[in-house]
């Protein structure tokens, strides 16, 4: 009597297959490449780009690498697709320029939180002397200032707006005075202890406005815009390509107050230091932005 079953080896071969087929797609899982997170190192942006890298590595066990480099050398990896993601685009004005020329090669994940940039002043110059842009004119405010606008990085989307601001305001006799956010904050400490007027290029949020008193100056040509609100923003394809990580950007924000306490301390300790404490302390509202995301990649798998 022939005791072995004619279905015994069909279904060893689909039990095999299968158990091939899973271990692949393990191993496809396991294998997936870092998303490339582009950043430039400004002070909002570390905090915003570590709590994501550390949010992905926990939750999804997704490695990430991060890639610093001035914004125009982001936008176009990110069109070229040599980098995967930035999380710190400033529209509709700030770097509208940049998003215009690619855009067709991009895809907006979202807003993270809303900001602002302008030209600023220490609250101990008179409001009455400086209170617009209109004033920087003034040949006595021109003297004092002594033509300087100081600023970070040539060539970034404040830097180009603040060209035109000289060119829309007849700013004739002032020059802009570029090192980095370092250099120009410095540079502001410096004036302040010498008490010596100085006029920035300001952005918030941003810890120099907790630890110096700053005003912005009005800008009635709207130059600089009014609110801008901070994208994360990713090459054609990637949303397909990392739907969790996507859906994540989507829904991922963190409250302008928290992150700019989360600066401050940082200039006390480190960085990753006050990072991980604070996703320590807000894991369930980090788990919420990948919830939906996870049960809509898990419904779609056969």
């Amino acid at each position: 009597m022939n005791t072995h079953s004619p279905n015994k080896k069909p279904l060893f071969a689909t039990l095999l297959s299968v158990v091939l087929a899973t271990g692949a797609t393990l191993a496809q899982a396991a294998e997936q490449p870092p998303v490339r997170i582009g950043w430039v190192n400004w002070s909002d942006t570390e905090i915003t780009v570590k709590l994501a890298t550390t949010a992905l590595q926990d939750r999804l066990k997704q490695p990430v690498k991060l890639v610093m480099a001035d914004i125009g050398i982001q936008f176009q990896a990110l069109a070229n697709g040599n980098i995967d993601l930035i999380p710190m685009v400033w529209l509709p004005s700030t770097h509208k320029a940049f998003y215009d020329k690619y855009k067709d090669r991009l895809e907006d994940l979202g807003v993270l939180y809303e900001g602002r940039i302008g030209m600023a002043v220490p609250s101990s110059v008179p409001l009455s002397e400086v209170a617009s842009v209109e004033d920087l004119n003034k040949p006595q405010v021109r003297a004092k200032l002594e033509g300087k606008i100081l600023t970070s990085e040539v060539g970034n989307g404040q830097y180009k707006l603040t060209v035109k601001a000289i060119e829309e305001y007849k700013l004739e006799g002032y020059k802009l005075v570029a090192s980095s956010e370092t250099g120009m904050l410095n540079e502001l400490d410096r004036n302040l202890k010498r008490d010596k007027w100085s006029l920035v290029n300001a952005w918030s949020p941003h810890w120099m406005f907790s630890k110096w008193p700053l005003r912005y100056l009005d800008d009635p040509k709207q130059i600089f815009g009014g609110a801008e609100q901070i994208h994360a923003v990713a090459r054609k394809g990637f949303s397909q390509q990392y739907p969790e990580v996507a859906y994540f950007f989507a829904h991922y924000s963190v409250p302008k107050a928290d992150l700019e306490a989360l600066m401050m301390q940082a200039r006390q300790s480190s960085s990753d230091q006050v990072v991980a404490a604070y996703y320590a302390a807000n894991k369930p509202r980090f788990d919420a932005m990948f919830q939906q995301g996870a049960e809509a990649v898990s419904s779609r798998q056969p």
